[in-house]
């Protein structure tokens, strides 16, 4: 008996091989939409995660501010006797100033907050002064950006981190 092709089967392979090489380039058309949607919810998240780091943790000491840059195991803001959300320390806002302000103070504070990202933290008050302002000297992009009201003293500001 000789192997004999119908015209049946030559039109189904056809069929076959047509659907597969659609299914093909419609998966490989949404991997690339993909994965820039899973970077941008890791940005969003390291965003949120150094904003919340800054806003509602005192830091490791407790008054870190005091002892400067020397002890500071865990950088943070946050006011621990007022022991309220979004209230932030003016002693250690002004010290982080400071301390971003030296000449490797932002490696020191990349450090502190443990990112490998480039970043930028810009604390500004209600009248639009600029208590902090600390990023990197080289050329920075923010991909996204997380703002969030604080509390200090009697005044109110806006945090922003940019990642």
């Amino acid at each position: 008996m000789k192997a004999q092709l119908s015209i049946d089967y030559i039109v189904s392979l056809i069929v076959f091989i047509l659907f597969g090489t659609y299914i093909f380039f419609q998966v490989t058309g949404y991997t690339p939409a993909y994965i820039t949607q899973i970077e941008t919810q890791r940005l969003r998240s390291e965003a949120y995660q150094i904003s919340e780091l800054l806003v509602n943790d005192p830091g490791e000491p407790l008054n870190w501010e005091v002892c400067g840059s020397a002890c500071l195991e865990r950088i943070g803001l946050s006011d621990y006797t007022k022991n309220k959300t979004n209230f932030l320390s003016r002693s250690k806002i002004d010290k982080f100033d400071e301390i971003c302000n030296q000449v490797d103070g932002y490696a020191i504070i990349k450090s502190l907050i443990d990112t490998d990202r480039q970043f930028s933290i810009i604390l500004n008050k209600a009248d639009g002064e600029t208590l902090i302002s600390c990023s990197s000297s080289s050329i920075f992009k923010p991909k996204f950006e997380i703002r969030r009201i604080v509390t200090f003293d009697s005044s109110y500001g806006e945090l922003i981190v940019q990642v």
